[in-house]
């Protein structure tokens, strides 16, 4: 009895070992992205799907992506000074739009 509960014990450590570690090397790819300037903006209008027009008031160039709920990104956005781009997301990838990031 003292066996399978001390072999238990390591198989629930072992788990917890694993959890953590995925949960770093998730928490890892947010950490390293970062918020788009507050010059570029974005008008979100949610609909059946979620539609972002993003527009470049900065006076650079700027890339963007933006960012969802879920881990869902659009592509990469390249916008010179005054460009404009759109992107939508189907609620079967994301129901929330959570900001802008560069890339």
């Amino acid at each position: 009895m003292k066996r399978l509960a001390a072999a238990a014990g390591a198989a629930l450590g072992g788990l917890a070992l694993v959890a953590a570690t995925q949960a770093a090397a998730q928490a890892a790819p947010a950490a390293a992205e970062a918020a788009a300037p507050s010059c570029v903006k974005a008008d979100v209008t949610y609909l059946v799907s979620i539609f972002v027009d993003l527009t470049n008031d900065c006076s650079t160039t700027q890339k963007v992506k933006v960012d969802y709920d879920r881990d869902y990104f659009s592509p990469c956005f390249t916008l010179e000074p005054g460009g404009t781009a759109s992107h939508s997301a189907s609620v079967v990838y994301a129901s929330r739009y959570e900001g802008l990031a560069t890339c």
